[in-house]
């Protein structure tokens, strides 16, 4: 096989390079690649272990029924009034649009003076359950981008270490490589 002539000075940067890169692989190898791991273990055990920072408490108010219902019934007047003025021009064609087609429908007196009794305090009672489920779901979610962030700090420390495991014990066949390849490492 014929020889690759290398000028001395390329030949001289080339193992400044190799040299350069050994250095730094040691002291990836030596410090780094242990103190990550460190740090992501201590970070698992101190910050993301700790359930009672997941549960941060919500500010968000929770409406109250009687100040809800007064806003309810100045809107109902502020119609009603608005109302009159726009039945005067537009009577006529209201008395198209009122009721159903077939006419007035009779029903049962009892139940529709029931239903306005009810409806305010169905509405006020959905309200609060849509805040409640607001703030479960924003603690659910919490919990669970906490449980995300666990998973990925572990398989950021465990392949640090499966790595640092690898390299050293193989430290000496990357050194020191045998056979016909070895000036391919470095």
């Amino acid at each position: 096989m014929a020889s690759l002539e290398i000028h001395p000075k390329t030949k001289k940067q080339v193992d400044e390079f190799c040299q350069l890169l050994t250095e730094e692989a040691e002291l990836l190898l030596s410090k780094t690649f242990p103190q990550t791991i460190t740090e992501m273990d201590m970070l698992l055990k101190k910050s993301l272990s700790r359930p009672d920072l997941v549960k941060a408490p919500l500010d968000i108010p929770v409406p109250d029924p009687a100040k809800e219902e007064a806003k309810c019934k100045k809107r109902e007047e502020k119609e009603a009034t608005e109302g009159m003025k726009d039945k005067d021009s537009d009577k006529e064609d209201k008395e198209d649009t009122e009721g159903p087609p077939c006419g007035p429908i009779c029903c049962n007196k009892h139940v529709e003076q029931s239903l306005k009794e009810v409806k305010p305090q169905i509405n006020t009672l959905k309200e609060k359950l849509n805040t409640g489920d607001y703030r479960q779901l924003v603690h659910e979610l919490d919990q669970y981008q906490d449980f995300e962030l666990r998973l990925v700090v572990l398989e950021i420390r465990n392949t640090y270490a499966v790595l640092f495991d690898i390299i050293n014990k193989n430290y000496d066949k990357i050194m020191k490589p045998r056979g016909d390849n070895k000036a391919l490492v470095y």
